[in-house]
């Protein structure tokens, strides 16, 4: 517990030198990488909700991930998760390391708009396969 007490009240001095560092790159700098993470956003929340409806998909409000909602059959988020990275290439976060059974969370910041595009359609592909062949398909 002392270990994580000091941890967030004192970051350690390299973590401060890269504060400094991007507080010197300048408002210009943030900006620009603010400007991708709107298209970004867009391209993941359009992958999500054509293959999983509407109303599946929440977050992306100050935050750099959505939670997704798994089509019925789908519990096992680690599982979809796995085999999205494995057969898709696309890398998702289960919902349940993050207290939603069932979800998967996906991040569209950290990638560069035409990166994210190729990401997006990956996921809409991987996505489209679960709805087509169903649990089925893990066996």
């Amino acid at each position: 517990m002392k270990v994580q007490d000091t941890i967030a009240i004192c970051p350690t001095v390299v973590s401060q030198k890269v504060a400094l560092a991007a507080l010197g790159a300048g408002r210009e700098w943030v900006q620009e990488r603010v400007r991708g993470l709107k298209e970004n956003k867009r391209l993941v929340i359009q992958a999500l909700t054509e293959t999983l409806g509407p109303g599946s998909v929440a977050g992306g409000s100050g935050a750099i991930y959505l939670m997704a909602k798994l089509p019925k059959g789908f519990e096992n988020d680690t599982q979809v998760v796995e085999w999205l990275s494995e057969k898709h290439r696309v890398c998702a976060i289960p919902g349940s390391a993050c207290g939603a059974p069932g979800e998967i969370r996906v991040c569209y910041a950290n990638l560069a708009p035409a990166k994210c595009e190729e990401a997006a359609r990956r996921l809409k592909a991987g996505l489209s396969e679960l709805r087509e062949k169903g649990p089925a398909i893990f066996q």
